[in-house]
């Protein structure tokens, strides 16, 4: 029995360090050659195995592709969620809000390449964007749920936390889209010019 349970337990250990593995590939394909050149083929090629084994673990390219956003977006979620456990008050959550994501946009720039590539070019089969923002969007309601909080507790001013939401996740992706496109960007300037601004602008005044 011991045998088994071992033998089944390295079994999944290997399947999850595999997966693991093709999507790491997945993303360093996308963000050095782009898009269209991010080939079954060439993220096997990169792995060092068949496109048969990437297609027993992703059968289609469409499929890889969400779990790289998936996997970005959870790895980005779990690194805001710890730095926001650190602070106590809705104006230090949302400081540490903006820390944390645009530290995660510093630190794993590869990732963030990919994500935009695949943003800007994957499609549904009736031509629209398949990771374009819906009406459900958890990232977005997370945050309004921080500046809801803020405004309970008496530290921000009355505003819409919805449309201050929306304003705020913009000008984090406008940091995601400048770090692919201007070698130049200066992300250390811009976070903290960003966070004087929506301290500025939530912030109740007496």
């Amino acid at each position: 029995m011991r045998s088994n349970q071992a033998s089944g337990n390295s079994a999944t250990f290997t399947e999850t360090a595999r997966r693991a593995q093709l999507l790491r590939c997945a993303i360093e394909a996308i963000a050095e050659s782009g898009y269209g050149r991010a080939s079954l083929a060439e993220i096997a090629r990169r792995a060092g195995v068949s496109k048969g084994v990437v297609s027993y673990y992703f059968p289609g390219k469409d499929e890889l592709l969400g779990h790289v956003v998936s996997d970005v977006y959870t790895r980005a979620g779990a690194a805001i969620g710890a730095r926001l456990a650190t602070e106590d008050d809705p104006a230090g959550k949302l400081r540490g809000y903006l820390e944390a994501n645009l530290a995660f946009l510093r630190e794993h720039s590869a990732d963030i390449r990919a994500v935009v590539e695949i943003a800007a070019n994957s499609r549904r089969p009736d031509g629209t964007l398949r990771f374009a923002p819906g009406e459900a969007d958890p990232v977005l309601e997370h945050l309004a749920e921080l500046l809801r909080a803020g405004q309970h507790a008496g530290e921000f001013r009355d505003f819409d936390p919805h449309s201050v939401a929306l304003v705020i996740r913009g000008a984090i992706d406008t940091a995601s889209g400048r770090l692919v496109t201007d070698p130049g960007f200066d992300l250390g300037t811009y976070t903290r010019e960003l966070i004087t601004l929506v301290e500025l602008a939530t912030r109740k005044f007496p």
